[in-house]
């Protein structure tokens, strides 16, 4: 099954994808499109999930690029996005996912 990709805050999202280096860009647009194809399927170690509605897409590489989804129906909604610096997922983007999330 075919699942469709909806970003929230467009804008935002092509500025953060801009800054990364090559590797990055290739790299998350590989994973989108295996997101894309697998959806709710897709489990560890490319995505893991976060919450009760919210899902993290784990790019790896030197840039370890994380993209928070939540997925209704054939919908998968990118609700944030940002690069991995610590262990665990900082509050800060849980919380801006989550509140985004409300949007939909």
């Amino acid at each position: 099954m075919a699942y469709e990709i909806c970003i929230l805050k467009v804008e935002e999202f092509k500025k953060f994808v801009n800054k990364l280096d090559c590797d990055g860009k290739a790299r998350l647009t590989r994973d989108i499109d295996f997101l894309k194809e697998n959806g709710s399927g897709l489990k560890m170690p490319f995505a893991k999930k976060i919450d009760k509605k919210l899902w993290e897409l784990r790019t790896s590489g030197k840039q370890k690029i994380r993209i928070i989804y939540s997925i209704v129906g054939t919908q998968i909604y990118v609700v944030n996005w940002f690069i991995k610096k610590t262990q665990k997922t900082p509050i800060k983007e849980l919380k801006t996912a989550i509140k985004r999330l409300t949007e939909i």
